[in-house]
């Protein structure tokens, strides 16, 4: 039986398929509404023409993307390695890393810098840095698409002078690398993350114990006994070397990068999309380089590892991909959605489900051989399950399903029923996990194979994030980099605002830049303050003053048309 003609329970299929249409529909009235408003202040993009080699235009934009994208990086570099800079943590041993040490404490964990330490002009310089590789980034995804057929080893070029100032900062904007060296420590003492908190250690016994964060410093671990496994090894290869340690997470980080940027242009190619433009949107965004490098994620590899899978299942190998999918799963469980999207394509488009029902048990037997397997070898036991449940006990208003918890729970108690926040949170966050999973199953059944299903495991992953118990800025990486093959229209625009908007959250706490300002030198302030003003707003002068004119005379041709209308109609 074809998928359209197939058999759906309308007692559930069509009250969702009804709900999901109207939502469609608002999404895009506000979509529709977003482009009349924007449309006149955006510069055109040209006609797509095959790309010439040696083109002197091309030349030329390309190699301005490439050293506004560098100038950008290293000012993100400068900023974040200054001694009171919010954006990382440095350890004070000596050896802890290359410059930029601080003393002790760092003013992350609400510690008032000490004056003349260059906080605020640290401030100025990261932001400027990551203003000029966004621009950078949003110019060279749009000369990929307005030239396909550009070979992805000149954007490779690029993105190699873009990322090496990242490989000699300290971790960016979190402590999740310290919590990764503090439980590699615990692995090559034997010590369980699954049972223990980096406590274990003790807090003098090195650097990453009081580095590590204090939500996580009695938490025992949510990640896979794959990633347990290699932290534990990373440890005993560098001798328990507290800079060695870092720079050996960063290398695993750029391992998971190498890997996206490897097959993401296959992924793409095999779906009969441009590579180029495909690489620029995944590998070279903001969220990858800031977050992902920059912040020594494990989610890198999870994505790596994914990516790779997909790409090898859609060359027809899809054991082999069943196999680099599950060991992405090893490393943070979200992966393993896409074993089920291999089992449920594995046959091809086309299939009825009951025909798909065999080949997707015989992927998760797989995945399960898999799984088991390495969590045998490393010898933890399936405790990681459990830890699972660990990121609940963070609470953040960046999380949606937990900010209405937290509302709910305040709103609760100001009318005097007591502090119900934890089971408050426990209804919000279940509700949100359901919805997800919802939702995840309706992309499912709704795709029909080729790009639809690649659409839909990204859609997927981003529902996932949003929907679930916490959400890290550096997450919605997942989605972004999934959909970068087969995004257009205005999914595309959504997530290049998705990947600007993720790309500042988590940056430096306030109140250290009021104590700056209060102390540091008025004209040093004057300066840092114009310099991140222009490079913010001046590119977008000769927009407005081209736009401003088009505006209105569509508002006056529209009041026109609202006069001409009969008043009874």
């Amino acid at each position: 039986m074809s998928t359209a003609t197939r058999e759906r329970p309308s007692k559930v299929w069509r009250p969702l398929e009804r709900r999901a249409s109207v939502l469609r529909r608002r999404a895009d009235g506000l979509m529709c509404r977003a482009e009349v408003l924007v449309a006149p202040f955006r510069a055109p993009m040209g006609e797509p023409t095959p790309y010439v080699a040696h083109d002197p235009v091309i030349r030329k934009r390309l190699w301005h993307s490439a050293v506004t994208g560098s100038l950008g990086s290293v000012l993100i570099l400068w900023g974040a390695s200054q001694p009171s800079s919010p954006f990382s943590v440095k350890s004070t041993s000596p050896a802890a890393w290359f410059f930029g040490l601080r003393p002790a404490p760092s003013p992350i964990i609400g510690v008032t810098p000490p004056p003349g330490t260059n906080f605020y002009l640290s401030i100025v310089a990261f932001y400027v840095g990551m203003a000029l590789l966004m621009r950078a980034w949003i110019r060279l995804g749009r000369l990929a698409r307005e030239h396909p057929g550009m070979p992805v080893r000149i954007y490779v070029l690029v993105m190699v002078a873009w990322t090496l100032p990242f490989l000699f900062v300290a971790p960016l904007l979190s402590r999740d690398a310290y919590s990764y060296v503090a439980q590699g420590e615990m692995m090559s003492y034997h010590i369980s993350p699954y049972r223990y908190g980096p406590y274990i250690l003790g807090t003098g016994a090195n650097s990453y114990t009081r580095l590590t964060d204090g939500l996580w410093i009695s938490t025992t671990s949510p990640y896979g006994p794959a990633f347990l496994g290699l932290a534990g090894v990373i440890q005993m290869l560098v001798n328990h070397s507290e800079l060695g340690a870092l720079v050996m997470f960063r290398v695993v980080a750029l391992f998971g990068v190498a890997l996206i940027g490897v097959f993401i242009p296959r992924l793409a190619r095999s779906y009969g999309r441009d590579a180029s433009a495909a690489f620029v949107f995944a590998v070279m965004n903001p969220i990858v380089l800031i977050h992902l490098i920059g912040g020594e994620h494990n989610d890198a590899l999870m994505l790596g590892l994914l990516v790779a899978g997909l790409a090898l299942a859609r060359e027809r190998h899809p054991v082999i991909g069943v196999i680099l999918v599950a060991l992405a799963g090893l490393v943070k469980v979200p992966a393993l959605i896409g074993v089920v999207y291999i089992g449920w394509a594995w046959l091809g488009p086309g299939i009825d489900w009951r025909h798909r029902l065999k080949p997707l048990a015989k992927a998760g037997s797989i995945a399960l051989v898999v799984m088991a397997g390495i969590t045998q070898a490393v010898g933890l036991g399936w405790g990681w399950a459990k830890g699972l449940e660990n990121p609940d006990a963070l609470r953040s208003y960046l999380d949606p399903m937990t900010a209405v918890g937290l509302v709910l729970a305040k709103l609760v108690s100001a009318v005097g029923l007591g502090d119900l926040s934890h089971t408050l949170l426990t209804v919000t966050r279940s509700a949100g996990a359901l919805a997800a999973g919802i939702i995840g199953v309706v992309l499912l059944w709704r795709s029909k194979g080729g790009a639809s299903s690649l659409r839909a495991i990204g859609l997927t992953m981003l529902v996932v994030v949003v929907l679930g118990p916490v959400m890290q800025p550096w997450y919605l990486a997942w989605g972004v980099v999934l959909l970068a093959p087969v995004a257009e229209g205005r999914l595309r625009a959504a997530l290049v605002w998705l990947a600007l908007v993720v790309t500042l959250l988590g940056l430096g706490d306030a109140k250290y830049l009021v104590v700056e300002l209060d102390q540091a030198n008025p004209l040093i302030v004057a300066l840092g303050s114009a310099a991140l003003l222009a490079v913010l707003v001046v590119p977008l002068v000769p927009r407005v003053r081209k736009g401003i004119p088009i505006w209105r005379a569509r508002r006056a041709t529209a009041a026109e048309t609202r006069e001409e209308v009969p008043a009874g109609l």
